[in-house]
């Protein structure tokens, strides 16, 4: 199946994909494929992505998105994410909960 996915990066990101801050890039996707495939696939290297929101709520890099899934993406540079780094590192269990 395809689609349109919204990606919204902010700060320093928005300006490796050209868009003002804030404003979001509209991009077509097949079917269901890992968010590491989809910001090879913009320009966004992951080393600097600190916070990945997937309709918002959390995801990591491993998890899968698809066709009209809202995607926002967080700097490095955004000290109050901070506390997400555990959130980064282990991941999220299938109930939703940090693992």
């Amino acid at each position: 199946m395809s689609g349109q996915i919204t990606i919204i990066p902010y700060g320093s990101l928005s300006g490796l994909t050209g868009l003002p801050p804030g404003r979001g890039l509209v991009h077509s996707i097949e079917g269901r494929q890992p968010l590491a495939q989809l910001l090879k696939a913009v320009g966004i290297p992951d080393d600097q992505v600190q916070l990945i929101m997937v309709n918002h709520r959390p995801a990591v890099l491993r998890s899968d998105i698809g066709p009209g899934d809202r995607v926002a993406l967080f700097p490095r540079e955004y000290p109050i994410f901070v506390d997400w780094q555990a959130f980064r590192q282990g991941g999220v269990s299938r109930d939703g909960r940090l693992s």
